[in-house]
């Protein structure tokens, strides 16, 4: 009953935002969402009634995750932004920029330690369901019914997708979240080998591929693994991992199976591991990616890999834009294009337990996903400095400037409604109808909206996390000797640590939830 309650209530809320009219755009191409750039979202009067003025404007400080940029113009963005908001919803901003690679440790630091964050990135690098177990986030039913209404309207059914045991914990950070998995490869190294990647290609075509680049180039790899701390299965198989970075079993063809298995028993997790056993016996992949420290993506933007891991999308092909990469990276899917669970919360906004004022927090959220001019300050910076415009909605960078040297952007991080920002060229003003399309193509896993509470399973679930940090990086960086013998030892280690238990709890989860659609 409680869970039915709060579902009726957000229904409810949502209900009377729908019905009221949406007023003006800005670079607002959906024809129902949108607001005017310069003005507060509209509101049915409630929502302003609860903001008080007469108080000092609360700093909101929110998340920008990057390749370790710290952005010398940060503060100048803020003031622009503040410009906006104070008189808008009392609120002023604070962006915390956070290295990917340090994103999941700075995080749980600054919760702990009680320091100034008051909107993260859900899902990005952690999951949702243990944020939600280990405390680090709220719930935002409340909060969304009463200061969140035209975000709730805008992400409709998304929210089902970011709900644990009955209650809301994060909205998502793109609208249009749907995706295929996949890799993006560098053009100008394939045409110069003579090299062609087919969509859907196989660990078998790759590795044909590697050994052409090799031959043509030693000093090339086709792909490094990094140190193994993240797996790429998910790239190569199509999979729902529940966020659980595969430790809480996953379903393989998600669009057509509800049955979830332990990923590290598979035919397909041990043809995987072989793989790079392979790749790295032959040179494809460097023979230190345990040791090496090197970032998979920082090496592929230096122009010594042939290719990498990316989502695939036209929000993916955004990200590549604002690289500003020397070479063109060509995106190709390997995975269909899904609407999953896991794509949902991979990019997410969640308000923090060390937050101060939930209250502002979503007030600021909810502005964010209705003014188009604080979302394109936050995604480019300000417009003349840190880019120009091509046409009325197609944005590049200022002559001499380019994302290495420009003093503010963003790489990972979503800001805002996609229909209301500019675009980076070669984005054209197509690119609008583009993404709609794409995410009505998009087929629905069926297990969209379910979302695994981990609760009962979390002592397993640490030492489950403990087994695979030991054995995962050596089978997935091809430094077992003797894959059979490892893959035997790490799933017996697994069995112990309890993962059994975890996939019974997941499923008997998920088969409680199918019942009741």
């Amino acid at each position: 009953m409680k869970n039915m309650k709060k579902f009726l209530a957000l229904l409810l809320a949502l209900i009377l935002v729908v019905s009221m009219t949406a007023c003006g755009k800005s670079a607002d191409k959906s024809g129902e969402t949108g607001a005017q750039a310069t003005k507060a979202p509209s509101t049915d009067g409630q929502t302003e009634s609860l903001i008080n003025f007469d108080e000092e404007p609360y700093e909101v400080a929110i998340e920008n995750v990057t390749l370790g940029q710290e952005y010398a113009d940060t503060a100048a963005v803020e003031a622009a932004i503040n410009a906006i908001t104070v008189p808008a919803i009392n609120c002023k901003v604070k962006i915390v920029n956070y290295h990917i690679a340090d994103h999941a440790t700075k995080v749980s630091l600054a919760v702990a330690g009680g320091d100034k964050l008051d909107l993260i990135n859900t899902g990005l690098t952690t999951a949702l369901s243990t944020l939600v177990s280990d405390g680090v986030v709220i719930s935002l039913d409340e909060l969304l019914a009463e200061r969140g209404k035209e975000l709730l309207a805008k992400a409709v059914n998304l929210v089902k997708a970011t709900t644990v045991d009955g209650e809301v914990y994060a909205v998502p950070a793109s609208l249009y979240p749907s995706k295929a998995n996949g890799i993006g490869y560098n053009q100008q190294m394939a045409d110069e080998y003579g090299i062609t990647i087919p969509e859907n290609v196989t660990l078998e075509q790759l590795t044909a591929i590697g050994a052409k680049l090799k031959a043509a180039n030693p000093d090339l790899y086709l792909n490094t693994q990094g140190d193994g701390s993240l797996t790429s299965l998910n790239v190569y198989y199509d999979l729902e991992a529940f966020g659980g970075d595969l430790n809480y079993g996953v379903i393989f063809d998600p669009l057509n199976s509800t049955s979830i298995v332990n990923a590290y028993e598979s035919e397909q997790y041990k043809e995987y591991c072989k793989v790079f056993k392979n790749w790295k016996d032959l040179g494809y992949i460097p023979a230190d990616s345990l040791t090496n420290g090197q970032n998979g993506q920082d090496v592929f933007n230096a122009g010594q890999t042939l290719y990498q891991w990316i989502s695939v999308s036209p929000t993916s092909e955004q990200v590549v834009a604002g690289k500003g990469l020397s070479f063109t990276e060509t995106l190709v899917p390997i995975t269909p294009n899904e609407l999953s669970t896991a794509a949902v919360q991979e990019f997410a906004w969640g308000i923090t337990s060390s937050c101060d004022r939930p209250d502002k927090a979503m007030d600021f959220l909810n502005f964010l996903y209705t003014n188009a001019e604080v979302a394109n300050l936050l995604q480019y910076g300000i417009e003349g400095t840190h880019y120009v415009k091509v046409s009325d909605n197609i944005i590049t960078y200022p002559e001499g400037v380019n994302p290495m040297s420009i003093g503010y952007g963003r790489i990972f991080t979503q800001f805002g409604d996609t229909l209301q920002q500019f675009q980076l060229a070669p984005a054209t003003e197509s690119y609008y109808d583009d993404l709609k399309a794409f995410a009505a193509e998009a087929k629905p896993t069926k297990t969209l909206g379910y979302v695994f509470n981990t609760d009962n399973v979390a002592t397993e679930i640490a030492a489950v996390a403990s087994v695979v940090s030991e054995y995962r990086p050596v089978l997935e960086t091809g430094m077992s000797d003797n894959v059979d013998a490892t893959l035997a030892e790490f799933n017996a280690a697994l069995k112990d640590a309890g993962i059994e238990k975890i996939i019974s709890e997941n499923q008997a989860q998920l088969d409680a939830w199918l019942a009741e659609q």
